[in-house]
């Protein structure tokens, strides 16, 4: 439904506001696609370094913690 402040737009008007909100919409995409690609790329680097020979490694990459005396 359209607002009663827009009902009384232009064809021009209309088309212009249709376009920008489509512009603004693939932008959003754009940024939220960005971030997921991001998100990705951070998930893939910070999981290489347990790949050892292409066999996945189990459990801590870091040693054992000494036990205090």
């Amino acid at each position: 439904m359209i607002p009663d402040s827009t009902a009384s737009w232009t064809p021009e008007e209309r088309a212009a506001f249709i376009a920008r909100r489509r512009s603004r919409n693939i932008a959003l995409g754009l940024l939220l696609a960005a971030l997921v690609a991001l998100f990705y790329g951070i998930t893939v680097v910070r999981m290489a370094p347990g790949l050892e020979n292409g066999k996945p490694t189990v459990g801590p990459t870091a040693p054992p913690a000494t036990p205090a005396p």
